[in-house]
């Protein structure tokens, strides 16, 4: 039997790890899938990370919330190769995980905004997946458009306070020209807890753009069962009746008579 702790350190790390690869998600739940024994605690794992208290960025915050909608998929296999507990754990705290998807932890930024979307498409497809029920949806889209208003008036506030500083800054780089190197470094190179570096940024994008790539892919799959479309076809196509017969041959001597005027073009062109 393994180490719980070494279990519990390792599934840890396989989150911090998580990514837009379809690979990263499916390795990080069969781990789950394999340590079922662990459940519970493994399931922990996954609240702490998204704690308002821990340093898990924005990205890797979107990156467990999108891993969590995989994971409910293998999780809801039958036989061995699934575990209906992790999906029941994943219903009981959704709230919570929403929460602590869209909220901001110690390393912060600006962009949480685009994580109150990851986790309405995900809660969106999990209902359609039969993971959630309306009432449940219903009180997740309550607390989304709370954060939401949440985020609107403090990206106000900064906005005011922002002007009144550029403002006092100015009127001080006027009276004290020898200091404007000094204020527009210090300008420059401002920073506050609701910053987010490019890099984190860049990532995002990239991420965005591999899970939309997937999704594409998706959309064009198609199964090996050739006989669906005839069926299909079969079943929406209505009966012959004489109208049909009708047409068809009004539409085979127009084509004769096409035919014996190319072929007659084709002698007078030999002559």
């Amino acid at each position: 039997m393994a180490d719980p702790f070494e279990v519990r350190m390792r599934f840890i790390n396989l989150l911090t790890h998580l990514s837009a690869s379809q690979t990263a998600s499916m390795k990080t739940a069969s781990f789950a899938l394999k340590h079922r024994d662990m459940d519970e605690d493994l399931h922990s794992c996954i609240l702490e990370s998204l704690d308002s208290g821990s340093s898990t960025s924005m990205n890797s915050r979107a990156n467990i919330m999108y891993f969590l909608e995989h994971f409910c998929d293998m999780a809801m296999k039958s036989g061995a190769e699934g575990h209906g507990p992790y999906v029941e754990m994943v219903k009981r705290d959704m709230i919570k995980i929403v929460h602590g998807v869209v909220t901001e932890g110690k390393k912060g930024g600006s962009g949480m905004g685009a994580n109150i979307k990851v986790a309405r498409k995900v809660v969106d497809n999990l209902k359609v997946k039969g993971v959630l029920d309306d009432g449940a949806v219903k009180n997740i889209e309550s607390e989304l458009r709370r954060k939401e208003q949440e985020r609107s008036k403090m990206l106000s506030e900064e906005g005011g306070q922002e002007e009144k500083t550029d403002a006092v800054r100015q009127e001080k780089d006027k009276k004290h020209e020898h200091r404007d190197k000094h204020h527009q470094k210090s300008k420059d190179g401002k920073s506050n807890g609701h910053k987010i570096d490019k890099r984190a940024i860049e990532q995002r994008i990239e991420e965005d753009r591999e899970r939309n790539k997937r999704l594409r892919e998706s959309v064009w799959a198609v199964n090996g069962d050739n006989e669906e479309e005839l069926n299909k076809l079969w079943e929406e196509t209505s009966d012959l009746n004489d109208d049909d017969y009708v047409i068809a041959r009004e539409e085979a001597d127009e084509r004769a008579q096409f035919a014996r005027y190319h072929k007659a073009l084709l002698v007078e062109a030999g002559r």
